[in-house]
């Protein structure tokens, strides 16, 4: 399908490290440049701007917001000029004879007058570990709740439990919509959001604090945003998100750390992994690699690993991101004695507080494990290439406090490694003090709800 556009002059939407990728691979094609509303550079041009260039095709790669994109772009150039980017099995695909769809909600918040109790939770995609930790918190103390979705598997469930939902994109969900108190989401999924009545409010639980630089979202202004400390504000989410209030509260689901889990909390997770994480092995070990938008394959020899693991007595959990282009879907046909897939949608935090070592890159899933204060280890085989497409915002040998390695040979020493001397126990500790101030190491739940509560008043 590429090979149509052989020749053409393209521009590429929005500028991100996805679309960075999708550069890199077009051959024989003229890239004039990128259209993104958020970034300004010799490369990047707005859309405002795009009567003064010529050009044959804009390619628009957003897995989240194609529509949205889509929509600011159309009352400046044709349709028939608008190619559509996905990513399918790892293989780009384009298109330039979609529908163009406007979503048109079934009842506008703003003409909606009612009585507004219910905390209404949007997880688009997927259902994430902060909206199922305080969607079940809320439940569990009576608190009137419901969460929206098109996840299919997790609506499924959803229901094996006997929980409130609607799915997304529905009449119903719709209704819910409009007739909320609160809407809370954990993912940067605002286009989904219509205007609001005055009496409603949003929360944004977000979904970590890390290293990666993000560029500022000027589409919605929340109530709240629930952060994790000062530090973190300042230094990262106040330069992103707009809010009326930033709480340190902490994150929903690192309240798994300090509690016994029921049965509820573990939903979503992988009841096998949990289970035989349980057993009595002398490591557990959890590799959760960041999102790599140009790389759709693990650099790892499974086979090899899995043989270390057994000599060592471990296992080794490969938790992929959820927008990963590759590997999980294959794993069932990987089986190993010591090496387990997670779900790349489900809930790894109820397994989280067993592990021994956690093995990670560039991810915010590193920080919450400060928590627990446990080994790291930072596995950045490809930083050089990383870095090409993606800002960090700090130095990243100063906050990754852990041993760093660039091979599978010295990841298998690292793991393997036996003597009880912890060298990065301080440098882990400095870090936790920057970014989780004291209330946020605990007990979000009960702090966010009571934020709720006042609220409701």
């Amino acid at each position: 399908m590429v090979q149509k556009f052989k020749n053409k002059d393209i521009f590429i939407a929005p500028h991100s490290p996805l679309t960075l990728a999708l550069e890199g691979y077009l051959k024989d094609i003229n890239i004039k440049g990128f259209i993104d509303k958020n970034k300004k550079d010799t490369n990047i041009i707005q859309i405002e701007e795009l009567s003064n260039e010529e050009f044959d095709y804009i390619f628009i790669l957003s897995p989240n917001h194609f529509e949205n994109i889509l929509s600011h772009y159309l009352p400046y150039v044709k349709k028939e000029k608008i190619v559509k980017v996905s990513i399918v099995d790892g293989e780009y695909r384009f298109e330039n004879d979609f529908k163009a769809y406007k979503r048109e909600f079934f009842y506008p918040p703003r003409e909606m007058e009612c009585i507004r109790k219910r905390v209404v939770f949007i997880s688009k995609g997927f259902i994430g570990a902060n909206n199922k930790a305080l969607y079940l918190h809320c439940l569990k103390n009576k608190i009137d709740s419901i969460i929206l979705t098109d996840n299919k598997e997790q609506i499924e469930e959803l229901k094996q439990n006997g929980l409130p939902y609607e799915l997304l994109d529905t009449k119903e969900a719709d209704l819910e919509i409009a007739t909320a108190k609160f809407i809370v989401f954990d993912q940067g999924n605002y286009t989904y959001l219509p205007p609001l009545h005055p009496s409603q409010k949003t929360m944004q639980l977000w979904h970590g604090v890390g290293l990666k630089k993000m560029n500022k979202l000027e589409n919605i202004k929340y109530d709240y945003f629930i952060s994790t400390s000062d530090w973190t504000n300042e230094t990262n989410f106040k330069k992103i998100f707009s809010a009326k209030s930033f709480l340190n509260l902490g994150y929903p689901r690192n309240d798994i750390f300090f509690k016994d889990e029921d049965e509820l909390d573990l939903m979503f997770c992988d009841r096998k992994i949990y289970e035989i994480v349980k057993k009595n092995f002398k490591k557990i070990i959890l590799y959760m690699p960041t999102h790599r938008e140009n790389q759709t394959k693990l650099n790892l020899d499974f086979q090899k690993l899995n043989q270390k693991l057994q000599e060592i007595d471990a296992i080794f959990i490969l938790k992929l991101h959820p927008f990963m282009l590759d590997h999980y879907k294959n794993s069932d046909d990987l089986k190993y004695s010591n090496l387990f897939f997670h779900n790349a949608h489900g809930d790894i935090y109820p397994i989280l507080k067993y592990v021994d070592t956690l093995v990670s890159d560039y991810s915010s899933v590193v920080y919450d494990f400060l928590l627990l204060d446990r080994e790291i280890i930072f596995y950045n085989y490809d930083m050089d290439e990383y870095l090409k497409n993606v800002s960090l915002l700090f130095d990243y040998d100063e906050f990754s406090p852990g041993v760093k390695v660039k091979t599978q040979d010295e990841l298998e020493k690292a793991i393997s490694k036996q003597d009880a001397k912890d060298e990065y126990g301080k440098k882990r500790e400095e870090i936790k003090e920057l970014f989780f101030d004291k209330i946020a190491r605990g007990g979000a739940l009960k702090n966010i709800v009571n934020i709720l509560a006042k609220d409701s008043m």
